[in-house]
């Protein structure tokens, strides 16, 4: 499925918000996810609210087994599909690692979901070490097949190689007053 047909999807599965626009080779756009303060898990850090959704509205093709969601938190078993990654044991994911090995683990998703802790003050609020972004994407690449995808939620575009990944999408997302803004960068495995 090419990018603009999953920018599509989701215009089709959330048609009341402002939609992703296409070029020939890319989708952009802003998520104003609300002023919703409340986290559901109650953990800090946690995906914002109708994130989740909306991501994977884009991808109705891929099966759940094959998603990973990548420094996991605590994320809702309810609402996730897929496996959990995460280098807290006490979060109960399904793979308990650091990222920074992320080849090692035998793993074969076919999307990605990374959302990691954006700050040192963030890895110190989670108790964990801070993340190399670029050598996480690098490991990334290697599990991923050509034409799957990396969804980074972030404050940073992170660096990575023109030779592993296409940059396909950005989409400015803004959860509501006194948060950060971010960007959720859609990486496209070459």
């Amino acid at each position: 499925m090419i990018i603009q047909d999953r920018a599509q999807l989701y215009n089709k599965a959330f048609p009341k918000y402002p939609p992703l626009h296409t070029t020939d080779r890319w989708i952009y756009g802003i998520w104003m996810i609300g002023n919703n303060y409340q986290n559901k898990q109650g953990y800090y850090g946690e995906y914002p609210p109708s994130y989740l959704k909306r991501i994977l509205s884009m991808f109705p093709d891929i099966p759940p087994d094959r998603v990973l969601h990548l420094f996991s938190g605590s994320l809702d078993k309810n609402e996730s599909t897929g496996a959990t990654f995460d280098i807290n044991p006490d979060l109960k994911p399904t793979i308990v690692g650091d990222a920074h090995h992320l080849s090692t683990y035998g793993l074969e998703p076919y999307l990605i979901l990374g959302d990691p802790p954006y700050s040192g003050e963030d890895s110190e609020h989670y108790g964990t070490p801070m993340v190399n972004r670029t050598k996480i994407l690098k490991e990334c690449a290697k599990i991923l097949i050509p034409g799957t995808h990396l969804v980074w939620l972030d404050q940073v575009l992170p660096m990575y190689s023109k030779k592993e990944f296409n940059l396909v999408g950005t989409i400015g997302l803004i959860r509501s007053t006194n948060h950060r803004f971010r960007v959720v960068c859609i990486f496209e495995k070459v």
